[in-house]
């Protein structure tokens, strides 16, 4: 796996500083950022986690870049769960991902899982299930693109109708009818389906399980008598919370509590980093 954007997306991040308050500010990025370059040129891939993940702490906002160049160094240093989370957060509309990065991101993603997957086969975790239709279709009604399709649409139909009181030829009442009844039921289904996919995403977040493998418990405490394993890198839902603790779901249902430092949810008003 290469780190072949490292280089090649460095304008990128540039522009993303340029907008952030101070030049020193903006240096210290620019420092960290190349500094993790050069570690990764020298294949050192925990330096270059770490430096990469001084200038997303210093950067403050979404860098599809950067989490790119965060996940390509976690994939090569072993580090499956974080590799994970980073290069889903580089393919976030909200870091601006190219079709470079979001095409690289996507291939070292197949590659994360296939290790993931051959982990969870030989230490006997749980791991989530493969990514299907269902799963894009999902991703993309949360997406901004289907709101403003859904406020167009209720836009178009206000319009047909607005235009049809206003004393239209009645001859083309019948099409008026079936145009405020077509875009109408488009912006009802699209506006629905995309509120219960962000309520679903407040209610119960999704997130990335960090550690290589992580014990789920029958309750929050080391205590608690342990019930599976979970590979790392698996993606879940976070249930609920107490101090210290998650209560995560998986694909079939099955819960258990693992320390709340060994999930990371993706960005967002409410989320928890890494």
């Amino acid at each position: 796996m290469s780190a072949r954007l490292v280089r090649a997306g460095l304008g990128a991040l540039f522009l993303a500083v340029a907008s952030t308050p101070g030049s020193v500010h903006a240096d210290a990025v620019d420092d960290a950022f190349l500094a993790g370059n050069s570690e990764a040129k020298a294949a050192n891939w925990p330096a270059a986690a770490r430096h990469y993940e001084e200038a997303r702490a210093l950067l403050g906002q979404p860098s599809s870049l950067l989490s790119y160049d965060l996940g390509t160094a976690y994939a090569n240093a072993g580090e499956l769960g974080r590799a994970t989370f980073h290069l889903r957060q580089a393919l976030d509309f909200r870091g601006n991902p190219t079709t470079e990065i979001a095409e690289a991101a996507r291939s070292n993603l197949a590659v994360v899982r296939r290790r993931a997957e051959l982990a969870a086969a030989t230490t006997n975790a749980i791991i989530d299930a493969p990514e299907t239709w269902w799963d894009l279709v999902v991703e993309t009604l949360r997406g901004p693109g289907v709101a403003w399709l859904s406020m167009l649409s209720g836009f178009a139909a206000l319009a047909v109708f607005v235009r049809g009181r206003l004393g239209a030829s009645a001859r083309t009442a019948g099409l008026r009818r079936a145009l405020v009844w077509t875009t109408g039921s488009l912006w009802l289904v699209l506006a629905t389906l995309h509120i219960l996919s962000l309520r679903a995403d407040r209610t119960t977040p999704p997130a990335v399980v960090l550690s290589n493998r992580a014990e789920a418990r029958e309750g929050p405490g080391n205590h608690r008598a342990v019930e599976f394993a979970i590979q790392g890198g698996s993606e879940v839902r976070i249930v609920d919370r107490t101090p210290g603790w998650a209560l995560v779901r998986m694909t079939g249902g099955i819960e258990g509590w693992v320390p709340d430092a060994e999930v990371a949810e993706f960005e967002g008003p409410s989320a928890r980093k890494p």
